[in-house]
């Protein structure tokens, strides 16, 4: 297959996958399996991300320049934000999770397992709006569960979302604070990036790049205005079955 053809599956996975609750690691590696195709090109991880990251900021736009008058907002997305900016940069600099080599079983796992504790949030009775009721203590509950997204087959923003469920916040409102943290977690990885790209003096921009950029903005632009839409309607049934069903079949067939 041509390598163009599976960057644009690559972009489309990677917007569709990081804003659902189903895990973009996961189905990139597993993606990357399937095509045969291991990415190596750091500007491509870069690209990828940044076509996320101004999605977002694109859709939130007007929102977020709300933000600028509400101090207390912005201060709860920074607490939320500490703790996997810390570990994650500890795990980005000593390789503590090397995601090439990690097992698809442990994946597999890792979807069922967040897949049923989400489902388990997803029941409980919920009112609480992000405006009024978010404080330090639930910034930082959220916070420490977005640590764990940084093992392949969780979801950050699934388990944002579970840890707002579990707090007593509706669908739409955890997943619009999901969505608020993925901008500085995204920006995060991005700086991450570039610094990795200075230290090898690697600038091997093309048109390859380009392309994923704009494969990933789209789709990832498009699955935030479906997501929230979907949520505000729906339960999360559905993202629970896919996660349960896809850990299944790997455990069995891959």
């Amino acid at each position: 297959m041509d390598e163009l053809i599976k960057i644009i599956i690559l972009g489309i996975v990677q917007g569709i996958a990081e804003f659902l609750p189903i895990s973009s690691n996961a189905h990139l590696i597993m993606v990357e399996q399937l095509l045969d195709y291991h990415n190596h090109n750091e500007i491509l991880n870069l690209v990828f991300h940044l076509g996320s990251l101004l999605a977002i900021i694109i859709y939130f736009f007007s929102e977020l320049l709300g933000l600028l008058k509400k101090p207390k907002m912005i201060f709860n997305i920074i607490v939320a934000t500490i703790p996997v900016i810390i570990v994650g940069y500890f795990v980005h600099k000593f390789h503590l999770l090397n995601y090439e080599y990690f097992s698809i079983k442990i994946i597999a796992v890792t979807l069922i397992i967040f897949g049923i504790i989400l489902f388990i949030s997803d029941k409980i009775n919920h009112s609480k709006t992000l405006y009024e009721d978010l404080n330090i203590k639930s910034s930082l509950v959220i916070g420490f569960f977005q640590i764990i997204s940084l093992i392949p087959g969780v979801s950050r923003s699934g388990i944002t979302l579970t840890a707002g469920r579990f707090l007593g916040y509706s669908r739409f409102e955890a997943a619009k604070f999901s969505f608020f943290l993925s901008i500085p977690t995204t920006a995060g990885a991005c700086f991450l990036g570039v610094l990795d790209l200075i230290k090898t003096n690697n600038s091997d921009l093309n048109y390859i790049a380009v392309v994923a950029f704009i494969t990933s903005f789209f789709s990832s632009y498009l699955t935030i205005k479906f997501f929230l839409s979907f949520i505000s309607k729906f339960n999360l049934n559905i993202f629970i079955y896919y996660r349960v069903t896809l850990g299944v079949f790997i455990l069995l067939f891959l």
